[in-house]
């Protein structure tokens, strides 16, 4: 399932002090909210590494396959009804001839929700 319009839009995509920053809404009225957890709607951690996937892709204009998770760590849980809005900053993304790693944080002004370690 492709989350882009059915979890989150994008609201805009900029470089940001040399990084790559992509600003979301969250769409609390997704079915994904709706299974989890009704009445206390919370983001699914392999949604938000989904995400992640999906802004990278838009972002190079191809598609990528996840080969390896090296490194999650969920800070914070993130609720459509908290923090309506997130921002995907792209700390490094660095390629060679096969491979693409990218380091992200997920926050919002206050708060910092996950750190991950992915590679393509």
């Amino acid at each position: 399932m492709i989350l882009k319009n059915n979890l989150y839009t994008i609201l805009r995509a900029e470089t940001r002090d040399g990084r790559l920053c992509y600003d979301l809404r969250l769409l609390p009225d997704s079915l994904i909210y709706q299974a989890h957890f009704p009445g206390e709607p919370i983001t699914p951690g392999v949604c938000i590494i989904q995400m992640a996937c999906e802004l990278l892709q838009d972002h190079l204009g191809r598609p990528l396959q996840l080969t390896t998770v090296k490194n999650v760590k969920f800070l914070s849980v993130i609720s459509p009804l908290e923090t309506p809005e997130l921002t995907y900053v792209f700390d490094k993304v660095q390629s060679d001839d096969t491979t693409i790693r990218t380091q992200i944080t997920v926050r919002s002004s206050e708060t910092e929700f996950a750190k991950l370690s992915l590679i393509f």
